[in-house]
Order: C-alpha cells, then sequence, then structure tokens
C-alpha cells in the first residue's frame, strides 16, 4: 500500500489538501494529532517536559494531573532554536513511535492510501517512511493573511514563526511534488488529482 507523505508551513493549506485526500479514500495518520495526544492532560510524557522545559502545571484531575501550557511552551518553542532543538529531540521520538504503530495497522486495509500529514516531515527525518512527498506551498503574503484570520495572530508573529521553518525551497527539494495553493481551493484540488493519476493511486 502506498504511503503518501503531505507537508507545508503554517498557512499554505496543507490540512486543507489533507482532509481532501481522506475524502478521496485516504487513510489519515497525523503527526500533529499524535503530538497532541502525546501531549494531552495527564500524559507521561509531560513529566519529562516539565523536567526539561517548566511549562507545566499540577492542575489537571487526569492521569498524573500535569497540565501543559500550550502558549508558554509554543513561546519558548518558537523563541530559541535551542530549546526548539530539544523539545522537538524529546517529542518527535515518542511521535515517531506512534506513526509508525499506525502505518503498520493500516497496511492491508481497504484504504486507498496511507497519507502521513506531518508539518516537521524532513525535519523529524520520517520522509523515509512514505514513497512519496507532497509539499503544500503558498505566497509568503497569502500564508500570513490566512493565520491572522484563522488565528487572530500577529502579522509580525506570524512572519516570525515561519522564518523559524525549514524553508520552501529546502523542502522543494526534498519532495517529489510541490502543490501552489496560492490560487484557492478549486485550484489546489486540481492539483491533487493530477498527483494521484501520476502516483496510479
Amino acid at each position: 500500500m502506498i504511503v503518501i507523505g503531505i507537508t507545508g508551513g503554517i498557512g499554505t493549506g496543507k490540512s486543507t489538501a489533507a482532509d481532501y485526500l481522506v475524502d478521496r479514500g485516504f487513510a489519515l495518520v497525523d503527526a500533529d494529532q499524535i503530538g497532541r495526544d502525546l501531549t494531552a492532560d495527564g500524559q507521561p510524557l509531560l513529566e519529562k517536559i516539565g523536567e526539561m522545559f517548566g511549562c507545566v502545571s499540577r492542575d489537571g484531575n487526569a492521569g498524573n494531573g500535569l497540565v501543559l501550557d500550550r502558549k508558554a511552551m509554543a513561546d519558548l518553542v518558537f523563541g530559541d532554536d535551542e530549546v526548539r532543538k530539544r523539545y522537538n529531540s524529546l517529542v518527535h521520538r515518542e511521535i515517531i513511535a506512534r506513526i509508525d504503530e499506525r502505518i503498520a495497522a493500516l497496511r492491508g486495509t481497504d484504504a486507498r492510501g496511507i497519507l502521513l500529514d506531518a508539518p516537521l516531515l524532513f525535519e523529524a527525518g520520517i520522509d523515509d517512511r512514505c514513497d512519496a512527498v507532497i509539499l503544500v506551498t503558498a505566497d509568503i503574503m497569502k500564508r500570513i493573511e490566512r493565520v491572522c484570520l484563522r488565528d487572530g495572530a500577529d502579522a509580525e508573529d506570524v512572519r516570525e514563526r515561519i522564518s523559524s521553518q525549514m524553508s520552501d525551497e529546502e523542502k522543494a527539494r526534498m519532495s517529489d511534488f510541490v502543490v501552489d495553493n496560492s490560487a484557492g481551493t478549486e485550484e489546489l484540488y486540481a492539483q491533487i488529482d493530477d498527483i494521484i493519476g501520476r502516483l496510479g493511486v
């Protein structure tokens, strides 16, 4: 069964592209959701995060009672390259183990294929799980506009967050297909349909 990786930075519309592929019959493995599950209230990983970075309190009622302050953690991670590397090293190990489990469980099902949705596909080194990788890109100003509208974020904060991520140019060199989502969903869907046809799935 083919495994397609899909990646892209904030505001590119990667999730819209992933949703379309799921609608077309692909089984989803969502790296971000796995990460959220691993850092949900009461999860064991929060103990290690608290020891290494803080940003954890004992206000919860589930499991060990620990709760992650997601905003404080995000501010810390996106404000310091070394902190981001250490955090990713810790969390990515756990996420990758769950990804491998889910891909294995989905093989042999009647899905059209497996879609691995991972914004940090290359940074986490999990592109080798994929038979093909789609990168979703968009014009930088369009990306900033989308995130500001979606999250009520400040444009400069969004720009800084984008600049902290691996560039689209670097990701494009490692991807099999590049989809430009600057024009809107109809054009996006047409490009995805073309890729599916070229892959023969």
